[in-house]
């Protein structure tokens, strides 16, 4: 009885429209969104697949893995098609990026489902790890998912505090158009935060991030 279809169309709309402004022009004609048989979601340029399971337990409730799942697979344009990364070596670069932005939307569109969305996607799974791992460190996708996503998200909301919201969505915007078409690293990262920011954010990159090359 609940249109799922619907809710993911509009959330994808929103997704792209927020995105556009805060990260920079999304790049094509259109974005597609494909009810997959598979679980949970894939990123591609321009098309994104959404778990059909995540359709089929749409209850009407914004609050919900499809809201949340459409919203990240959009923000992977962003991170992964428009500046791309070592998704093996350095996956946090787009995953702790797009997993932050299921928040960022939530932000905008769905502000009394902030504190929601930190204890059903992030507290409870309690997330240990060093966000910088590889993908070639973990015996689980729980493990990887907790470090990479989850600790990424935390701390690219750290990041956010420690810089303010308006430094922070400038640094994003930044590292988008000096990065676009290319295989980023987490040296081109941090050379998109100003200079004279650095110094307020290498404590928080330091209780994060464990490897000396992804470090600012």
């Amino acid at each position: 009885d609940y249109d799922a279809p619907t809710q993911a169309l509009e959330t994808a709309v929103a997704a792209i429209g927020l995105y556009s402004d805060l990260y920079g022009p999304y790049p094509y004609d259109r974005f597609i969104v494909v009810e997959s048989v598979f679980p949970d979601g894939m990123e591609f340029s321009g098309l994104v697949f959404v778990g059909g399971e995540w359709f089929r337990s749409y209850s009407g409730n914004p609050a919900s893995y499809l809201t949340l799942i459409t919203a990240h697979e959009a923000s992977h344009q962003w991170w992964y098609a428009i500046v791309g990364n070592d998704q093996s070596r350095d996956p946090w670069l787009d995953e702790a990026l797009a997993t932050y932005s299921e928040y960022v939307f939530l932000q905008e569109n769905y502000p009394a489902l902030t504190e929601w969305w930190w204890r059903f996607r992030i507290d409870t799974y309690s997330p240990t790890g060093a966000v910088d791992s590889t993908v070639y460190e973990f015996d689980t996708v729980r493990g990887y998912i907790n470090a990479v996503y989850l600790r990424g998200a935390r701390l690219m909301h750290a990041l956010r505090h420690d810089l303010g919201g308006e430094v922070y969505f400038q640094w994003l915007h930044d590292y988008v158009a000096a990065n676009r078409g290319r295989i980023a690293t987490p040296a081109d990262f941090w050379a998109a935060l100003p200079p004279d920011a650095l110094a307020t954010i290498r404590a928080t990159a330091a209780e994060y991030l464990t490897r000396p090359d992804s470090r600012p």
